[in-house]
């Protein structure tokens, strides 16, 4: 499994300590100059990196259709993930089958895929939107929200139950055999989600991104002694100052998972 490093966007050098992959937030790749120049040169510093392009639901903050297309034909990323709505089966698949119309009318397919996630106000809608996004050709990856998946399994919410609830979401979708193609970890609860994974050699698990390495990092919890203490993420995160020391933490923090879970 690939881990994608989201820090604040004073330190985005610190997402060179991911697994080669970047993890660009749409809403702060057009409003923040310096933000955009980050990822326009990446691919021209390293031709291997692997970029995705995030709508900025889950933050909150989903920029427009053509707004998100917009950043595409600029940046050319690996992947775009299309635009969902939370908790709204009907509104995310209308949103999926317009954003992939445009995406091959404007051409942008032949360089960047399309990245689906799931939407459901039960378990049963989340399961419906996840096998359409499955039967169509032009979605290449799936995501597993940490919002929408611990509500439609547990009714969850405020950042708990995530690590348990995609745990048993991916246990029935194997078991109905509906695991066929690559999945993406949309944030992070314990870091131990991912030892059931490891140990019962669950395939497809493709990559996750989170802002939680650094945010434990914060503060001063440690993933190599074994603290799985869960911090909710906080609206200014983005606009956090690092010390040297948070830093430290954060990059150990991410080395921990690489070591520990990147043969997944």
């Amino acid at each position: 499994m690939k881990f994608y490093l989201i820090p604040p966007n004073e330190h985005l050098e610190l997402m060179e300590h991911g697994s080669n992959v970047y993890f660009a937030l749409a809403h702060h790749y057009l409003s923040n100059e310096a933000y955009r120049d980050y990822f326009l040169n990446i691919k021209k510093q390293n031709s291997d990196a692997f970029i995705t392009l995030d709508n900025g639901a889950a933050e909150h903050s989903l920029v427009t259709e053509e707004a998100l297309l917009e950043a595409v034909e600029e940046l050319q990323p690996d992947e775009v993930i299309a635009p969902d709505v939370l908790f709204d089966m009907e509104q995310t698949l209308d949103n999926l089958f317009s954003f992939i119309d445009k995406m091959r009318s404007k051409d942008y397919i032949k360089h960047t895929k399309v990245f689906g996630c799931p939407q459901g106000a039960t378990k049963e809608e989340w399961i419906e939107c996840y096998i359409k996004m499955l039967t169509n050709l032009y979605v290449s990856t799936i995501g597993l929200s940490k919002i929408a998946v611990p509500k439609c399994w547990n009714n969850a919410t405020g950042d708990t139950q995530i690590a348990q609830s995609r745990n048993e979401c991916i246990e029935e979708l194997k078991d109905k055999n509906w695991l066929q193609k690559p999945l993406h970890l949309l944030g992070m609860g314990e870091h131990t989600e991912y030892q059931y994974y490891l140990n019962n050699n669950i395939p497809y698990i493709r990559s996750s991104d989170s802002c939680y390495t650094v945010l434990a990092a914060i503060h001063n919890i440690r993933f190599a002694i074994g603290n799985t203490q869960r911090i909710p993420t906080t609206n200014d995160y983005f606009d956090t100052t690092l010390t040297e020391q948070q830093k430290s933490l954060a990059i150990e923090n991410i080395e921990y998972l690489k070591h520990t879970y990147q043969n997944i």
